[in-house]
């Protein structure tokens, strides 16, 4: 947020109004720390073992995508109704797109996990290959693989005023603290809800919460990755899947080397990608890396949880309560 109101934006997403967090999607596959010239998610057809099917105790807490859709277009509804109570009777929120079936909290977490998705494209699950291939080949090309988002919406453009009652903050202000202090409390002779619409339509969801997208269960969804991949269990699968890969005349340390090497960070996918992909699968079977690097994340993350009890319990019961306006 502070850097949109620093750039003095006047286009505010609709996904980021709907749960009022600045870090709407963080910790689903891209906490696995992936390549940006590969994959972070993969088409749920697309994804078969052991990867795809566990879940992680933070998913009690975290909406999953398909959530966050319903949750983003309820939100929507909730600011609309807001934003036309305080005189602004022609704004529209728009509809949604339809949740993107393609993530959830495993995927790709642990890397390339499906032999045949391997095979055929090797680090790049096929939407991301085809892509990035197009691109390749030109905007026409691009446009035609990109197709529609799966959650796209067009974002309104909002002048001073209705920027003041979305965010109840100004746009000139380059703080955010600084910009509550110096925001009117009234817009058209109206009150502004604390916050402004975007944060009563949170509270409205939750109960009374102001976060659906709560840090402390971000910050845990991520943390838990990253220390799971310094657990001793891990270390020792990764020095055994390592070992598997240098038996077939490949050399990384852990499966991330392997996902994140430059040669593979090209929009083609090479048949070196797909030898060493398919390798790697073969290994983490051979080696049951998922099994103990899901199994020791699951722990670390539950401790993280356990921690926090209280707030986290807290959480949870804000999007219990969210869900249960959007059943």
């Amino acid at each position: 947020m502070l850097s949109e109101m620093n750039k003095k934006r006047t286009r505010i997403s609709l996904l980021a109004m709907a749960v009022a967090s600045g870090a709407v999607m963080a910790g689903y596959a891209a906490s696995a720390g992936t390549d940006a010239g590969t994959a972070t998610v993969d088409d749920a057809t697309a994804i078969a073992g052991s990867a795809k099917v566990r879940t992680l105790p933070i998913e009690q807490y975290l909406p999953t995508p398909a959530e966050f859709a319903k949750l983003s277009q309820a939100g929507g509804k909730l600011q609309q109704k807001c934003m036309q109570g305080l005189g602004f009777a022609s704004f529209q929120a728009p509809e949604q797109g339809p949740a993107d079936p393609r993530e959830t909290f495993t995927d790709l977490r642990y890397g390339t996990v499906d032999a045949a998705q391997a095979a055929r494209t090797g680090y790049k699950p096929a939407f991301v290959a085809a892509r990035q291939t197009a691109k390749a080949g030109g905007p026409a090309a691009a446009a035609a693989a990109d197709g529609p988002a799966p959650s796209a919406a067009v974002e309104p453009v909002l002048n001073d005023a209705e920027w003041l009652a979305m965010t109840g903050t100004t746009k000139e202000a380059g703080d955010l603290a600084k910009a509550k202090q110096a925001a009117p409390s009234q817009v058209q002779g109206k009150d502004i809800p604390p916050g402004g619409c975007i944060a009563e339509s949170t509270r409205t969801l939750t109960g009374g919460g102001e976060q659906l997208y709560a840090d402390l269960a971000q910050d845990i969804n991520g943390q838990s990755y990253k220390e799971s991949v310094k657990d001793s269990r891990v270390t020792k699968a990764f020095a055994a899947w390592s070992a598997c890969m240098k038996g077939k005349g490949y050399s990384y340390k852990d499966p991330m080397q392997a996902n994140d090497d430059p040669k593979f960070a090209v929009p083609t996918v090479s048949a070196e990608e797909i030898a060493v992909a398919t390798a790697d699968v073969a290994c983490k079977n051979e080696t049951k890396l998922v099994d103990v690097w899901h199994g020791a994340e699951a722990q670390i993350q539950q401790k993280m949880i356990n921690a926090k009890a209280k707030e986290m319990d807290a959480i949870k019961k804000a999007k219990q309560t969210a869900l249960a306006h959007v059943q």
